[in-house]
This record gives structure tokens, C-alpha cells and sequence, in this order.
């Protein structure tokens, strides 16, 4: 092509006159800790996010071993590995780290010590703590001290994080950090019916207190009480939470194909940072009214499932 005519092309290019040449269709590999129900939302808003790439999906049953095998074997052929949950994020790091690692579905990335570097970029699997308080607020706007549970480590920051937000919003955070899965219920009852109960309980996404028994116990708990239960879940405002503020699992799995597109067009992985994914407000007008509790108009408007 002579200087005369790349020159012209540039011009129609610029001038958005003539498309441009769409990158070649890529292997694009999504890995699943395991088969999760939950997460098939996810998956399809990733596979259209990515149209003319291949997408594979692999599930590892929950085998550390299946999940070194695969992706041993994916190393000479995917383009992007898109894992979904720790063990598959974890697997892909350390035994394909030459590969583009794309992560989602993991509470504690940096729990895993290794979701880091030039290859490795992801989308959060929580919302800011203060996104979830504004959520809590608007939806139950007369309850002012708020209890929370947890146990993880990894959660003292977003606890933090929380403090200071719930200071800006004129609410108390009254935090109980436990030890053990023994100690859940004594706390839960000293918050829910002590010297100075509180208002509502906030369960944050603490792999503990996610069990169906312990779950169970918190809800029934507090609504003999008379108090709602805050959740960072959906699917605990269908057993009886008043409220969940939680990622939009097909925002999720946009923001990986997003990503996924980025880096099959030359990014670097490590320079996208880690995507917070839209959050979604979910509401339990049953349990609400059982507690009679009035939930405000705009609320109801703003909320993504009502109960």
C-alpha cells in the first residue's frame, strides 16, 4: 500500500468512515471452582459480551488436582482464562500464570496472596461497605444502630471501611468479631437483646456464617426479636432477610467480558484494576410487613426483586 493510500485509510478510520479490522476470534477458557447455579447469569452475559471469541467452559467438581490438570493442558491453547471462584483462580495463577487471568467469584482476593501482577486483573465478587449502608438506609430508614457478625479476617477492612461510612450516614455500627462457629449465637443474642439492642443485624458475606444452619439460626433469631436482618446475599432475603445489597451477577459477568475484550486487544491484564460490578437491591415486603415496617415508595421503585 503506498504512503498515499495508508494515509487516506488513517483519515476514514478517524472519521469512523470504514470499520476497523476486528481482532481474530480468541480461546477465551471460563473455569468454575464448581458448577454453581447461581452463577449461570454470569456466564451468559460473559458469552455475549464476547461475541466472535470461543468460549469454553470447564467445571473442576471442586478438585485442586482436576483444576491443576486442566490448566495444565489449557497453557498451549486458551487466550484468556476466566476463573470463577478461589479454587479456579487459584489454580490458574499458579500453574498458568503466563496466561491473562481474569477472576471473579472470589469473596477474598487478597486472602489468595497471589491475585496479583502484570497477568492478572478481576472483578469484585462485594460492594464498598458504604454502598450497602445507603441500600440498608434507604430501605429501612428508622433503624439507626445496626449490629454485625463476623469472623473472617479478611473482613476487618471492609469493617472498617464500614465504620466510616456509617459515621457519615448518622448510623452506629455496633461490630461483634467471633472466633468461632460456637460463638455465633451468643453474639447474635447479646446484640439482638442486651443492654442496648440494636436496630437491625447485618450479616456480611463471611464464609461462616453463610452455612444453612447458621443462616437459619440469625433469621429466626432476630425475628423473634422483632429486628430485620441485613444481608450481603440474595438468596438470604428469600429465606427471611428484610434486605440484600449485593453485585448483579450479570453485571459480573459483563465486566469480565469487558475485560476479557480489553486484553484480547492488547491491554495488559495488570493494568485494569480490579471492576466493582453494578449492585442490586432486593427487597422482602413480607417479611416487612410481618415486622411492620414501612418501606418507602422509592425504595420499592429502586429495588431490582420484591418479595
Amino acid at each position: 500500500m503506498s504512503k498515499g493510500s495508508r494515509t487516506l485509510l488513517s483519515g476514514l478510520l478517524a472519521a469512523g468512515l470504514v470499520a476497523p479490522r476486528p481482532a481474530p476470534a480468541a480461546e477465551i477458557a471460563v473455569v468454575m471452582s464448581s458448577d454453581v447455579p447461581a452463577w449461570k447469569p454470569a456466564i451468559e452475559a460473559l458469552r455475549s459480551a464476547v461475541p466472535g471469541h470461543n468460549v469454553t467452559t470447564y467445571d473442576l467438581h471442586g478438585s485442586r488436582a482436576e483444576g491443576d490438570r486442566l490448566l495444565q493442558g489449557l497453557k498451549g491453547s486458551a487466550s484468556v482464562v476466566v476463573a470463577m471462584g478461589p479454587l479456579a483462580a487459584q489454580s490458574a495463577r499458579d500453574v498458568a500464570a503466563d496466561l491473562p487471568l481474569v477472576y471473579s467469584m472470589v469473596n477474598d482476593p487478597a486472602g489468595l496472596g497471589t491475585l496479583e501482577g502484570p497477568n492478572v486483573t478481576g472483578v469484585a465478587f462485594d460492594l464498598p461497605a458504604r454502598n450497602q449502608l445507603v441500600a440498608f438506609r434507604t430501605v429501612n430508614p428508622k433503624a439507626t444502630r445496626i449490629g454485625v457478625v463476623f469472623n473472617a479476617a479478611s473482613l476487618s477492612k471492609q469493617m472498617e471501611d464500614a465504620r466510616r461510612s456509617a459515621s457519615a450516614l448518622r448510623l452506629e455500627l455496633v461490630v461483634r468479631q467471633v472466633a468461632t462457629l460456637q460463638s455465633v449465637p451468643q453474639a447474635v443474642r447479646d446484640l439482638l437483646s442486651g443492654p442496648q439492642p440494636v436496630d437491625a443485624l447485618w450479616i456480611p458475606p463471611d464464609p461462616m456464617l453463610m452455612g444453612d444452619a447458621t443462616r437459619k439460626f440469625v433469621i429466626e433469631t432476630a425475628m423473634r426479636a422483632g429486628k430485620p436482618v441485613y444481608s450481603s446475599s440474595a438468596s438470604m432475603v428469600k429465606e427471611g432477610a428484610l434486605v440484600g445489597s449485593s453485585p448483579e451477577f450479570a453485571s459480573i459477568g459483563h465486566s469480565a467480558g469487558d475485560l476479557v475484550n480489553r486484553i484480547t486487544r492488547g491491554e495488559k491484564a495488570g493494568r485494569l484494576g480490579v471492576v466493582v460490578p453494578r449492585g442490586e437491591l432486593i427487597i422482602n415486603k413480607k417479611i416487612a410487613d410481618q415486622l411492620r415496617l414501612t418501606i418507602p415508595e422509592e425504595a420499592l421503585k429502586a429495588a431490582q426483586g420484591v418479595f
